[in-house]
């Protein structure tokens, strides 16, 4: 059953409970995961487009891969480089964002930990149609955990849904 963005309907929760329409915090934010700098810059255009006509907050999700040689608390990348690259985004992207760094061993364990349930999540990056992307077979994996993906393509920021038959619908 597809909805349009301008549809409110009742959300039924994990224990069956009813929600009055714009009560379901899973399309409250889009999460932007945190890519290349092209892409990410495309997912942000494509989520500010899914607050004006959706009304959803965007929030940043960076994973950083610590290598087991190292603790978990330490970056192997030079002091203030993560933090350069969002200030680079903020620059490329002037509307206000919340960013979320989290570091991790392993980045698709560290996904599951930190995103919610069904989330909206949008990801910038280029697409190939024989040989899928390091974010096409992230968007996808993604997608097959239960979330509802938006994949953005850098170039020329067409959104294509992951898989394309897909929508952006309620759960049932």
């Amino acid at each position: 059953m597809r909805h349009s963005p301008a549809t409110q309907v009742a959300t039924e929760t994990e224990t069956g409970e009813l929600l009055p329409p714009g009560q379901d915090n899973r399309r409250e934010e889009a999460i932007v995961l945190f890519t290349t700098h092209a892409g990410t810059v495309a997912a942000l255009k494509m989520a500010a487009r899914l607050r004006a006509n959706i009304g959803t907050r965007c929030r940043i999700l960076v994973l950083y891969e610590v290598p087991f040689t190292l603790p978990l608390e330490r970056r192997a990348l030079p002091e203030g480089f993560l933090e350069d690259q969002i200030r680079a985004l903020r620059r490329d992207f002037p509307e206000e964002i919340s960013t979320d760094l989290r570091l991790c061993r392993h980045p698709r364990q560290g996904l599951r930990e930190v995103l919610p349930p069904h989330c909206l999540i949008v990801i910038g990056g280029r697409k190939r149609r024989c040989w899928p992307t390091a974010e096409q077979r992230l968007a996808k994996f993604l997608q097959s955990s239960g979330h509802h993906v938006i994949f953005v393509e850098q170039e020329d920021l067409k959104a294509t849904l992951v898989p394309a038959h897909a929508s952006v619908r309620q759960d049932r």
